[in-house]
């Protein structure tokens, strides 16, 4: 299982830092699954749904280090790294309180389980249950312990941008990265922002020497990273495989996230030095898939033993004479993280010469610090209402 929940986090270190994770053992992959589609994204989503809110949380930073919108002509490239920050209740999640069904804490273990945020440690021994045809009763199958965190609670997403200035104290910013091929994994993102000096249109403050402005900012992400298949295991007896000849390479982990933010903004420029305040709002909503054909080996209900293995009337093709069958699912599990709510960033850009830098802090659900460095080229054409 810790192979799935690891690589389910990797695809999302593909679209941010276009790299992927090395994985560990695939021994126990496909129990997470087999315990049933309801517990499976109820467990999978407790493990790694914090790590998509940080995801789409870090998408909405790095938009803005100033008030004030470019001249027509003016511009500026940033280069940036949004650093999340998960809240300690995110860190960790109780087992018990999933309601799951089939996949059930072992006694005396503990009931809290690290998040992809949580600490390094192995979480607790679960044990997969199901209805043995055999006996009729509830049969422990296999157990397994849930997986342990990264042992940190921050994330980094970085941006790249093009800002340009349209006039009328207006600035348009892009981010765009076409779909590209990184071996199994592939990419793409999209954004587009717009500031607009709202200021110079209310004259009791027109003159006043500082820089009010408005924006609003959308980016769009999608990935995806081809696993290594997850094979049917039928290799004995009381297995019953319908598909034998089945490949299962279409499984692979599929990644969308979007979000987007509305701030209202206000710097002064001293020298080279501008602060600059962001009050607004966000919002942003990011999927993981796992997409494709897996196969679990599961106890067969139909199963007969009068025809079973070892009797005069067992028969390898009929699928009654084995007490295990396996079973294909298509796309098994989907989890998904929100964030929403309002946000306020403080920060500060130096300019030198054509070069800036700006570092700034975000207070919100998932905070997130941006850092970043751009080329600024001011208005060829200064425009003046």
């Amino acid at each position: 299982m810790k192979k799935h929940l690891l690589k389910a986090t990797a695809i999302l270190f593909v679209a941010s830092v276009l790299s992927t994770q090395n994985a560990t053992a695939q021994s126990g992959s496909g129990s997470i699954i087999q315990g049933g589609l309801t517990d499976a994204n109820a467990l999978m989503g407790a493990y790694a749904g914090p790590l998509l809110k940080s995801f789409g949380a870090g998408l909405n930073g790095g938009w803005f280090n100033t008030a004030k919108p470019h001249g027509i002509g003016g511009f500026d490239f940033t280069v940036a790294s949004n650093i999340t920050f998960a809240p300690t209740a995110d860190q960790s999640f109780d087992v018990a309180g999933l309601g799951m069904k089939n996949i059930r804490l072992q006694p005396g273990e503990k009931a809290t389980s690290p998040t992809v945020f949580g600490d390094g440690n192995p979480g607790p021994l679960v044990g997969l249950y199901g209805k043995s045809p055999i006996t009729g009763q509830d049969t422990l199958q296999s157990k397994f312990n849930l997986p342990q965190g990264a042992g940190v609670n921050i994330f980094a997403v970085p941006t790249a941008q093009l800002n340009v200035g349209v006039g009328y104290g207006t600035e348009v910013a892009i981010r765009f990265v076409p779909d590209l091929s990184f071996g199994s994994a592939n990419v793409g993102m999209w954004g587009v922002a717009v500031k607009h000096d709202f200021k110079q249109w209310i004259p009791a403050i027109k003159e006043m020497p500082f820089d009010l402005s408005a924006m609003f900012g959308y980016t769009s992400v999608s990935a995806s990273f081809k696993t290594d298949p997850l094979k049917a295991d039928a290799s004995s007896n009381t297995v019953y495989d319908p598909n034998p000849g089945k490949t299962y390479n279409n499984q692979k982990m599929e990644f969308a996230s979007s979000g987007w933010t509305a701030n209202v903004l206000i710097s002064k420029k001293l020298l080279f030095f501008t602060p600059y305040l962001g009050l607004g709002y966000q919002y942003a909503s990011t999927t993981l898939k796992m997409a494709g054909d897996y196969p679990i080996t599961d106890f067969n209900p139909n199963y007969n033993p009068a025809i079973g293995y070892g009797t005069p009337g067992y028969d390898a093709n009929n699928p009654n004479s084995h007490p295990k069958i396996v079973s294909t699912f298509h796309d098994p599990v989907t989890i998904s993280g929100v964030i929403s709510g309002a946000r306020a960033t403080l920060g500060f850009r130096l300019k030198l010469a054509v070069l800036t830098i700006h570092a700034d802090y975000t207070f919100a659900e998932y905070s997130v610090a941006s850092v970043g460095v751009g080329l600024n080229i001011q208005s060829i054409k200064p425009f003046k209402l």
